[in-house]
């Protein structure tokens, strides 16, 4: 192993490979974030103030559940057909798709279409996780997996302060120019995809298998499959749970702004969200380190542990607006952070002609488990007279399924990538 640094033991096209990585992570999850923003004012509009206090969380929830089945199924679909394809012409086709398709959502006038245009969205989100975290892992060797998953993942920080700044700049417009905003990036992460070339190892895998042929594989061999269902658990887990505070921060910021005008709400929503998000930025880094110092599974239940504790910490006894952003960076920190594991884990678990279709796999089926949590949540807060920090805090508790599922999950550290 080289004694110099890691970042001169990449080559320019690793280096071009994780940054076109990264931009359209950063764009992925800046568009998924728009909705977080924009989703108050759209319900407020389309709903009525009247109506809004008990009916909007569970629209929104509603909304967010159909989203996930979204994302889940792309990153089934595309995450096969990057096995089949090829990982950079997926990656192309399913930027097109998100970032068109969040332009469409300014168009629509009804919860309903709002549904239809987040669940076609979602549609290419999904696949382009996939996608990507089977090309950076394919790419880089390994002993700098852990670092490249890290500076992949920052994109989870960074994706929503970029939405953050966009809300904040157009905090006296309507919330259909946020979704304007989010056509433009993606299009040049297009254009600079068609630069990043194929990994060499993925060619006979690509040409030597098929959809269904991906699948049957996966679940007809008891080590894929075993490590597929685990995995499945913990990306349901760890992806409801990174999803949580992000997803109800504008509701949460409202409850604790009672009283104040729309834009000063909105500007608060912005700053909480930048604000929050520092703890992302960190833990994205300090899971993969944690992961190469004592082992995944053992990340996993240290990160699982401490995210529903800040959680309750930040919000027991109500929404409070400088308490939260004093705390909540500290659950963003776990929370979120624990997801730079799924792209270091999952592509580990298995072997390279099936990796895009497993980690695809883990990471968005198990969307489809954790999709209704977002419309349950809004339930509970609407029966709870509308308490959005209540229900945020029993959603919390589905880390406790997380820590049953770790001591199944294969120990992976220091090994290489699974070939046969």
């Amino acid at each position: 192993m080289s004694s110099d640094p890691w970042y001169r033991r990449l080559n320019k096209t690793q280096w071009l490979i994780l940054f076109v990585a990264w931009l359209g992570w950063v764009f992925d999850v800046m568009d998924t974030a728009l909705f977080n923003f924009a989703k108050v004012p759209m319900m407020t509009e389309m709903l009525g103030k009247a109506h809004y206090k008990l009916e909007g969380p569970r629209i929104e929830g509603q909304i967010q559940t159909w989203f996930l089945i979204g994302w889940a199924i792309g990153g089934l679909v595309f995450g096969i057909l990057a096995d089949r394809w090829g990982r950079t012409r997926t990656l192309i086709v399913t930027i097109l798709m998100y970032c068109s398709l969040t332009g469409l959502t300014a168009f629509c006038r009804t919860p309903d279409q709002v549904i239809l245009a987040r669940f076609l969205t979602a549609l290419g989100i999904g696949g382009e996780w996939a996608a990507g975290a089977a090309l950076v892992a394919e790419t880089f060797p390994n002993e700098l997996r852990g670092i490249a998953a890290a500076m992949l993942q920052s994109a989870a920080a960074f994706g929503p302060i970029f939405a953050a700044i966009a809300n904040l700049t157009l905090a006296t417009t309507s919330w259909r120019a946020l979704f304007v905003v989010g056509v433009l990036p993606a299009l040049v992460c297009v254009l600079i995809r068609w630069h990043v070339p194929e990994p060499n190892r993925q060619v006979p895998a690509v040409k030597a298998s098929g959809p269904l042929d991906s699948l049957r594989d996966l679940f007809g061999n008891p080590r894929w499959r075993r490590n597929a269902i685990v995995a499945m658990v913990i990306g349901v887990v760890g992806v409801t749970g990174a999803g949580i505070a992000p997803f109800w921060i504008p509701n949460l910021v409202k409850e604790a702004s009672v009283g104040m005008s729309d834009v000063i709400i909105r500007t608060r929503t912005s700053q909480a969200t930048m604000v929050i998000h520092i703890g992302t930025l960190l833990g994205v880094f300090a899971f993969p380190l944690l992961a190469n110092r004592i082992g995944r599974r053992k990340a996993f239940g240290i990160f699982f542990i401490c995210s529903p504790l800040m959680t309750a910490l930040a919000l027991f006894g109500g929404a409070n607006y400088y308490r939260m952003l004093i705390l909540m960076p500290l659950t963003t920190f776990f929370a979120i952070g624990v997801s730079a594991g799924f792209v270091l884990y999952f592509p580990e678990l298995f072997p390279t002609r099936l990796r895009a279709t497993g980690a695809g796999l883990a990471y968005n089926v198990g969307r489809i488990f954790s999709a209704p949590i977002p419309w349950l949540t809004g339930i509970l807060m609407g029966a709870l007279n509308g308490s959005v920090a209540s229900g945020v805090l029993i959603a919390s508790g589905i880390y406790v399924f997380g820590l049953i599922a770790i001591p199944f999950a294969p120990e992976t550290r220091n090994q290489p990538l699974p070939e046969a």
